[in-house]
């Protein structure tokens, strides 16, 4: 009977596509113009809030056309007067659609972090810094 249970879970677990990575339903925080690339920030609510967070990454054209930037990086950083800067964890994964990431990120602090963006991959190589408010 144990043995039942455990493979109808292990084939649901399957069947639900649990090892794809896709992006949620979001609302664009905020976008960022790097050459010929808009890059845009996307969330479930239309913002960052302190502590844990999943949000989207979204690479277009500038005539609205997904690309695909490649291998994509993600740092988030907030300058800490008298002391060295604060870093948020930040985890990038492709999220199954043409030039969207699904990020997971961890803000200690709400105010104003900087993020920097690298890719590298069929949209040419680049690298863009940006603030952006975590509330």
């Amino acid at each position: 009977m144990k043995i039942g249970i455990m493979t109808l879970a292990a084939a649901l677990l399957l069947a639900t596509g649990c090892t794809k990575t896709t992006a949620p339903m979001a609302t664009e925080v905020q976008s960022y113009r790097a050459g010929d690339l808009v890059i845009t920030l996307l969330s479930g609510t239309g913002n960052l809030a302190q502590g844990q967070n999943n949000f989207v990454i979204a690479f277009r054209t500038a005539n609205n056309q997904a690309v695909d930037p490649g291998t994509v990086t993600l740092s988030a950083s907030m300058s800490m007067p008298g002391m060295a800067p604060m870093t948020a964890p930040i985890e990038v994964q492709p999220a199954g659609s043409t030039g969207q990431y699904a990020v997971k990120g961890d803000f200690a602090m709400s105010g104003s972090w900087r993020f920097e963006v690298r890719w590298d991959g069929p949209a040419g190589r680049g690298s863009t810094t940006f603030n952006s408010n975590v509330r």
